[in-house]
């Protein structure tokens, strides 16, 4: 062994790669629920017209994603809100809905994605 033994405590002090910034959790459902909460609420111009089925695509895909992310985080109990949300906007099988009722679950779609991407939290494993 060489050096002095203040040398050899800071070389035991140093953090490696694995434990250098802890075991944080993160939100990895945040930005595609974000995502998707903004093209609901963009969508609300477009209730009606033709490209309307671009904002289904948006919502459905967004909604997928952060589905995924939940599950990978295992908070099971925010899975069901954006499944429901993926179903409810989907393209390929469209449920026709109209009228101030439709346009008011566009936003209580993107409050309860918002809600979904800050509680569905991961924590990375060693």
């Amino acid at each position: 062994m060489s050096g002095n033994r203040a040398e050899r405590r800071a070389a035991a002090a140093r953090p490696t790669l694995q434990n250098r910034y802890g075991t944080r959790k993160q939100r990895r459902a945040m930005a595609p629920a974000t995502l998707g909460a903004i093209v609901l609420l963009g969508g609300l111009l477009l209730v009606g017209q033709d490209a309307y089925f671009l904002i289904r695509y948006g919502v459905s895909i967004l909604a997928v994603i952060t589905a995924v992310f939940v599950w990978q985080a295992r908070q099971w109990a925010w899975l069901p809100v954006p499944l429901v949300v993926a179903v409810l906007w989907n393209p390929v099988l469209p449920l026709s809905f109209s009228g101030q009722p439709f346009r008011l679950g566009h936003l209580a779609g993107a409050a309860a994605l918002l809600v979904t991407g800050v509680f569905a939290r991961y924590t990375p494993r060693d």
